[in-house]
């Protein structure tokens, strides 16, 4: 049994000649490995682009909305001042009125 065993694990331990197209297999594996390897870097710039392209549309966005925001609020504080100053005009008109009435 032992002697079986032994036999066996000479066996297995012998040279062999390589099977056929071994060499090309192994050079098309690299190949692909190779290949897969250029693709997953070319994935990795795109992901890359693409999120960097979104942080520059998103900042573009939030910069224009709160441009817009601000020009609104302008427009508003100028339209107020106009309205105090209007009211101004007309509260002096009535105290000067209402003075000559007391006069």
């Amino acid at each position: 049994m032992m002697d079986d065993f032994e036999k066996q694990i000479q066996q297995a331990l012998q040279r062999k000649a390589p099977s056929p197209f071994f060499e090309a297999r192994v050079l098309a594996a690299a190949r692909r490995d190779a290949q897969a390897r250029r693709a997953r870097w070319r994935m990795w710039w795109a992901g890359a682009v693409a999120a960097s392209l979104l942080v520059v549309t998103g900042s573009a966005w939030q910069y224009q909305k709160i441009e817009h925001e601000r020009m609104a609020g302008e427009q508003a504080k100028a339209r107020l001042e106009l309205a105090l100053k209007i009211t101004s005009v007309k509260l002096q008109k009535i105290s000067h009125k209402v003075d000559q009435i007391e006069n």
